[in-house]
C-alpha cells in the first residue's frame, strides 16, 4: 500500500522527466555536432575553413546518420521511435576524435571514404586503420559499433539482435560516409556532376535532401502522419506539380543552367507546398502537433541551405563565387 502511494506520487514526475529528456535530445545533438564541426574545421584543421555551408553540411549529415540509427533500432528491436530519441545523446561520441588529436597534438583531417571499391571495403572492414586521414575516428566507430550491439542486446536480450543492430548501424553509417556524388571541385567523388555550386554548398544541398527524406520516414514510423491517404496523395501530387513548374521556370529563365541544380533546388518549393496543402486540410486529418514542429524545422533547414543560393544566383550576381561561399564573409 505504501509503495503504491509512492509510485503515484513520483510517476508524474518520472513521465515529465522522460518527456524533457526526449525533447532536449535533438537540441543537444544539434549543439554538440555544431561544436564538433567548429573544432574540426577551425581549431584543429591545418588550414581553417569553417563557414556557413561547412556547418550546414556537417550538421545535416550527422542528423541523417542519427535518424538512420534510430530507424534501424526501431525496425530491428521493435521499439517505438519516441523511446529511442535518447540515442541522440550519443552525439557526445563525436568528440572522441577531437580529444585524440588534441592529446596527440595533431590536426584533424577526417574525410569521406574515397578510392577504389577495394580500398573502401578495406577501410570499412579495418575500422579505418588503413585510412590514415580517418585514423582519429577509429575509436569512435568501434565504440559506436560495440555500443549499439550492447543496446540491442539490452532491449531484446538477444545476442543475435544485438549483433545485427551493431552491424547494420556500422554498415549504414559507412554507406553514408562514402563520397558518392560531388561537383567538379570534388574530383574524388564516385559520380561527378556539373553544378554551379562549389563542394561545401553542394554537399549541404545533398545532405538536406537526405535528412528531409529520412526525417519524414521517421515521422511516418512514429505514427505522426495520420488521416486519409487521398489527402496525402493530393498534397504530394500538388507539391510535385509546383516543383515541376518551378523547374520549368528555372530552365526557361536561365536562373539555373545545370540540370542537377534545377532539380536539387526545387526541394523547399515542394515541401512548402506540401505543408500548406496539409495545413489546409488540418481539421480533416487531425495531425499531431509534433508533426508540425518537425515539419517546419525541416523546412527551415531547407530554406537555410537553399535561400542564400536562390539569392546569390538570381539576385546578387555582383558577388564573386569565392566571396559568397565564405558566408559569413571573411577577407582573404
Amino acid at each position: 500500500m505504501f509503495i503504491n502511494k509512492i509510485k503515484q506520487i513520483i510517476s508524474p514526475d518520472m513521465k515529465r522527466g522522460r518527456f524533457e529528456i526526449r525533447l532536449f535530445a535533438p537540441i543537444f545533438f544539434f549543439l554538440i555536432v555544431l561544436f564538433r564541426c567548429y573544432l574540426e574545421s577551425q581549431v584543429f584543421a591545418s588550414h581553417p575553413y569553417f563557414s556557413y555551408y561547412v556547418a550546414l553540411h556537417h550538421i545535416l549529415w550527422y542528423f541523417t546518420i542519427i535518424l538512420v540509427i534510430i530507424l534501424l533500432s526501431h525496425c530491428i528491436l521493435q521499439v517505438s521511435v519516441e523511446k529511442l530519441l535518447w540515442l541522440m545523446y550519443g552525439g557526445i561520441l563525436t568528440m572522441i576524435p577531437i580529444i585524440i588529436v588534441m592529446v596527440r597534438g595533431k590536426f584533424l583531417a577526417a574525410d569521406y571514404l574515397t578510392g577504389s571499391f577495394r580500398d573502401i571495403i578495406l577501410h570499412i572492414v579495418t575500422f579505418y586503420f588503413t585510412y590514415e586521414k580517418n585514423l582519429p575516428l577509429t575509436a569512435e566507430v568501434i565504440i559506436i559499433f560495440i555500443g549499439m550491439t550492447v543496446v540491442g542486446y539490452l532491449y531484446r536480450r538477444s545476442l543475435f539482435r544485438g549483433l545485427l543492430l551493431g552491424v547494420a548501424v556500422y554498415l549504414s553509417g559507412n554507406l553514408l560516409a562514402i563520397s558518392w556524388i560531388g561537383p567538379y571541385s570534388n574530383e574524388r567523388a564516385i559520380f561527378i556532376v556539373e553544378s554551379v555550386l562549389r563542394n561545401q554548398p553542394f554537399m549541404a544541398v545533398i545532405c538536406v535532401h537526405s535528412m528531409s527524406f529520412v526525417t519524414f520516414l521517421t515521422v511516418h514510423r512514429a505514427g505522426l502522419i495520420t488521416g486519409e491517404r487521398r489527402i496525402w496523395l493530393f498534397a504530394s501530387l500538388l507539391a510535385g506539380a509546383v516543383g515541376g513548374l518551378y523547374m520549368l521556370v528555372a530552365v526557361q529563365t536561365g536562373w539555373f543552367e545545370k540540370p542537377i541544380d534545377v532539380i536539387m533546388t526545387a526541394l523547399p518549393v515542394c515541401t512548402t507546398t506540401l505543408l500548406v496543402v496539409v495545413y489546409r486540410y488540418r481539421r480533416v486529418i487531425s495531425l499531431n502537433p509534433w508533426f508540425w514542429i518537425i515539419g517546419l524545422t525541416v523546412l527551415l533547414f531547407q530554406w537555410a541551405v537553399l535561400g542564400p543560393i536562390y539569392l546569390h544566383i538570381g539576385v546578387v550576381k555582383s558577388l564573386t563565387v569565392q566571396e559568397f561561399w565564405k558566408i559569413p564573409f571573411r577577407p582573404s
